[in-house]
């Protein structure tokens, strides 16, 4: 066992480790049931980056449960709309309780981004200078409850060489770990026994 190259091994992992911890940063990931025909609005401030100096890509992920068969038959899965607004659009919406109907005001509200009866997993890269996202989770259904999932992560193009730098530093660990040591003899002390 070579400790020098135990110890850089470690150390190499734990960068790795702690980089990766960076350059992968979960800014909102919730589970909720979302009520009969009710909303559900998540924020995220995106304010400040872990690493000022990589390239982020803010991406949503936001999970239902998908249309199957069961017994030959098919269910329809979870149905719901979702929106991502600006602050101002979002105020809009709420006032209007998220009708387009009534008021002057309410016909005026436009979202970033809109899916409509939407199923199963949907994923969205958006706008890393967005500082603040405001996304709505609609369940329409009057009968039953939604169980949604939705997550929004930033990822840095680091993140794949925090996991290389893992894996070398746990190469290197098994290396110094495997590797015996040699003893010195000192060939007049031997000779000198004889």
């Amino acid at each position: 066992m070579n400790k020098q190259i135990l110890v850089m091994g470690v150390v190499i992992a734990l960068f790795g480790a702690y980089l990766f911890s960076l350059s992968s940063v979960t800014v909102l990931s919730e589970f909720d049931v979302i009520p009969v025909n009710s909303f559900i609005t998540y924020y995220a401030d995106v304010r400040t980056l872990p690493l000022p100096m990589a390239n982020y890509q803010l991406e949503l992920t936001n999970n239902s449960q998908k249309p199957e068969f069961i017994d030959g038959i098919q269910t329809r899965g979870d149905v719901i709309d979702l929106y991502v607004f600006d602050d101002e659009n979002y105020d809009i919406f709420k006032r209007c309780g998220g009708q387009r109907e009534g008021a002057e005001i309410c016909v005026d509200w436009d979202p970033i981004i809109q899916k409509l009866e939407l199923t199963g997993t949907y994923r969205k890269v958006l706008d890393p200078e967005m500082e603040k996202i405001t996304v709505v989770v609609w369940n329409h259904n009057i009968e039953e409850t939604v169980e949604n999932s939705i997550s929004i992560r930033l990822e840095s193009n680091y993140s794949g060489i925090a996991n290389i730098l893992v894996i070398i530093g746990l190469l290197v660990f098994y290396i110094g770990a495997s590797k015996k040591e040699k003893k010195i003899v000192n060939k007049s002390i031997k000779n000198r026994k004889e």
